[in-house]
């Protein structure tokens, strides 16, 4: 059993290390700020594991000393809350640049509550079973609110574009949400409900139950994945010169993605096609031939285009095309 859980949690930390790498290169490609969020993310959970071992090869030799302050205690309290709402704060972050909300106060508030409600219980709470479930239902409270709010902004959306973004962001959130209450279930049996018999309680898993949340971790594994997926398609769709759409799937990538930066930069019909036609890999020339325009106007409103994006040169407008 002490093995199956060791080897269980170092394939999550694999996995976080995969994913949180590749978000990075992803970033470093195409500078989106929704991978170099997520890439946070995951090397902090990563680091969330790494204490959780550190914590058990310090407590294997006296289990039976510390008996039920070991399982219902909280280990480095104070430590834990940085990492959970560095976690945490940054899915927040990469779902609020996905939704293009710029808020600041939207950005801070929830992780800013989120850390004085934990530092509050560790406080003021009575130690016992339910400090430890208050404090790690935190967390919980956090994941709900993201998943209420993608749920508000699937309603709220207006526009064809806004719908199919948030559409796709519902569909994980619905997975999540069963992910979060599957996670409050267990901690709600394993803190509160379950009761340790004398053989656990002088055994390792004790120790291994303390501070582990199958569901949770199981959570992040499938947001893992998720990402590692996205991040992979996106570095394979990119190029230093820009690609030709292979299949159905990678032309309704790019056009999804189009609709997406011509809706946030108020791009026009005729500036659409322009930039569609450098992200097909055509210069000025191709450009005017294909669409029957003199080069000159296809100047014109590459230098509009320019002005929205914020862009100077046409790698820059793919990059940052890219990462939109």
């Amino acid at each position: 059993m002490e093995s199956a859980f060791y080897g269980f949690t170092i394939v999550i930390m694999l996995v976080c290390i995969a994913a949180s790498t590749s978000c990075l290169s992803s970033f470093a490609v195409t500078r989106n700020p929704v991978a170099l969020c997520l890439a946070l993310a995951f090397l902090l959970y990563f680091f969330d594991l790494t204490f959780i071992f550190q914590n058990e090869y310090l407590s294997l030799n006296n289990l039976s000393e510390q008996g039920d302050a070991l399982y219902y205690g909280i280990r480095n309290p104070y430590l834990k809350a940085l990492v959970s709402v560095g976690v945490l704060e940054s899915i927040w972050l990469a779902l609020l640049e996905y939704l293009n909300k710029r808020n600041i106060l939207l950005a801070v508030a929830p992780a800013a509550l989120f850390l004085l409600a934990a530092l509050l219980i560790v406080e003021l709470a009575p130690e016992g079973p339910l400090k430890q479930w208050l404090f790690y239902s935190t967390r919980e409270v956090f994941l709900a609110w993201m998943i209420v709010y993608v749920a508000f902004q699937a309603h709220e959306a207006k526009t064809t574009i806004q719908r199919s973004r948030t559409r796709k962001l519902a569909r994980l959130a619905a997975v999540a949400a069963v992910l979060c209450a599957c996670i409050v279930a267990e901690n709600t049996f394993m803190i509160i409900v379950w009761k340790p018999g004398p053989e656990v309680a002088r055994s390792a898993l004790l120790l291994f139950f303390s501070e582990r949340n199958i569901s949770e971790n199981v959570f992040i594994l499938l947001f893992a994945l998720f990402a590692l997926r996205w991040s992979f398609r996106t570095l394979r769709m990119r190029r230093k010169d820009a690609p030709t759409p292979k299949g159905r799937q990678d032309a309704v990538y790019v056009r999804a993605t189009m609709d997406n930066v011509c809706e946030r930069y108020g791009l026009t019909a005729r500036e659409r096609e322009v930039l569609m036609s450098l992200v097909e890999g055509n210069d000025y020339q191709n450009t005017a031939s294909r669409l029957h325009l003199a080069v000159g106007t296809v100047k014109s409103h590459m230098h509009n285009i320019f002005k929205k994006t914020g862009t100077k040169t046409s790698a820059e407008l793919l990059q940052m095309f890219w990462g939109s």
